[in-house]
């Protein structure tokens, strides 16, 4: 369970529980990315596939769905079961780098400053490590991934990470390139592509 705390690496749970993730043989990570406010469809993925995961991986576009959501596991004790242990997300081009979790009403949600709630710093990129492989996060929109994903595993390998998983262009991708396995889960929100 999630201890709803954020870490100052910016990861939301607990240092016992990264640590464990880390350490883990193998480890199930929940990933997703641009659900753009769709917040009853980011709810859905996150309590059929939350609780059965290691880690929620947040690639960006969507950090009022994560905001909503938490909000939600402070007062429901379904919602916080259902959410993994470890929660990693990063800022997309249409978040901010501040929010207010607001428990129980929306006053001062909408100011990050407010000092009703909770604050909720979002990084740009973020790093942490599943069952032994680093694991680089940051929504690909500072990295040209409309055109590849070459300067994104650039940064992921300069970052010592294996695994790179971003969003932005909606459209879901698994390569590996230069040895780093770049991941993308599309959008379920606003698919492009093939993604459905």
């Amino acid at each position: 369970m999630n201890a709803l705390t954020q870490l100052e690496s910016g990861i939301v749970g607990d240092a016992a529980s990264v640590e464990i993730l880390a350490k883990k043989k193998n480890a199930s990570l929940l990933v997703l990315s641009d659900t753009h406010g769709h917040y009853p469809l980011f709810q859905r993925i996150v309590q059929k596939y939350g609780p059965a995961a290691d880690a929620l991986l947040f690639a960006g576009d969507g950090m009022w769905d994560i905001v909503r959501y938490l909000e939600n596991a402070y007062e429901d004790e379904r919602y916080r079961a259902a959410l993994p242990p470890v929660l990693a997300f990063v800022a997309g081009n249409g978040d901010g780098d501040r929010y207010r979790v607001c428990p129980g009403g929306q006053e001062g949600r909408e100011d990050p400053d407010s000092e009703h709630g909770y604050p909720l710093a979002v990084p740009h990129t973020q790093t942490l490590t599943a069952a032994g492989h680093r694991v680089f996060l940051s929504h690909g929109n500072r990295y040209s991934v409309d055109i590849g994903t070459e300067v994104l595993v650039n940064v992921a390998k300069a970052s010592g990470c294996e695994i790179a998983v971003f969003g932005h262009t909606h459209m879901p991708v698994a390569e590996t390139v230069s040895n780093v396995l770049a991941v993308n889960p599309g959008s379920p929100a606003r698919p492009r592509g093939y993604s459905s």
